[in-house]
């Protein structure tokens, strides 16, 4: 598909004004990178959101898409992507695929992903999601427990976790590469602390990047 295609609102307003006006707030971001910036722009977000949604396609705003889930802000998404340190030719897990627009992120940067989702019919959506974007090539959306990680396809680069705990389970610190990095919400009162594992020869380290909120992780 065209990463230009402009599709048209109820109102007649072109999607791609509030398109542009949310790419360009994130440029001024100084806490997102510009290949953050251009992996989001490479992805049309109204293709990840309840049809009911689409007018708020484009607002940096969290939306509801299903049961104690949700797609998490342009912003959000564009600063864990940034904290991930990605780079094309890399193995992705995603624990908490959600809709599939954050793997779909990741993919625009040329890497494989696999999107692990809890909630079966999620699941199925994001798969359909990531169709119609054209990403299915490099995502492969799986129904599981994240909590297990995904053993077939490892060891991954990049791990990113897209609901907050409490804590990290062994799997996914097993299932890391030499020189991974890990970034995942950890679970606070009223608000969360976005955190960055990276794996080097001495061990782990361990960032705190900033606050944030999102849908605590079902176990």
């Amino acid at each position: 598909m065209s990463w230009a295609r402009d599709l048209l609102r109820g109102d007649g307003a072109r999607a791609g004004q509030p398109r542009d006006l949310l790419i360009d707030r994130l440029r001024r971001d100084p806490r997102i990178s510009e290949d953050a910036v251009e992996a989001i722009a490479r992805v049309h977000r109204e293709l990840f959101v309840p049809e009911h949604h689409r007018e708020l396609a484009y607002e940096d705003v969290a939306l509801e898409i299903g049961p104690v889930a949700t797609i998490s802000a342009p912003s959000m998404v564009a600063e864990m992507l940034t904290a991930l340190n990605l780079r094309a030719g890399l193995s992705v897990l995603e624990i908490g695929g959600g809709s599939g627009y954050a793997a779909a992120t990741i993919a625009a940067y040329g890497d494989r992903v696999v999107s692990l989702e809890v909630q079966p019919e999620l699941a199925q959506q994001a798969r359909q999601n990531l169709d119609r974007a054209g990403f299915t090539d490099l995502v492969r959306t799986v129904t599981a427990d994240g909590r297990w990680g995904w053993a077939e396809a490892a060891p991954y680069d990049r791990i990113l976790v897209s609901a907050s705990v409490d804590a990290i389970p062994q799997a996914w610190l097993d299932q890391m590469a030499d020189g991974g990095i890990l970034v995942y919400p950890e679970s606070g009162q009223g608000e969360d602390l976005l955190v960055r594992l990276t794996r080097a020869p001495t061990g782990l380290t361990r960032e705190v990047l900033g606050r944030c909120r999102f849908v605590r992780m079902q176990l």
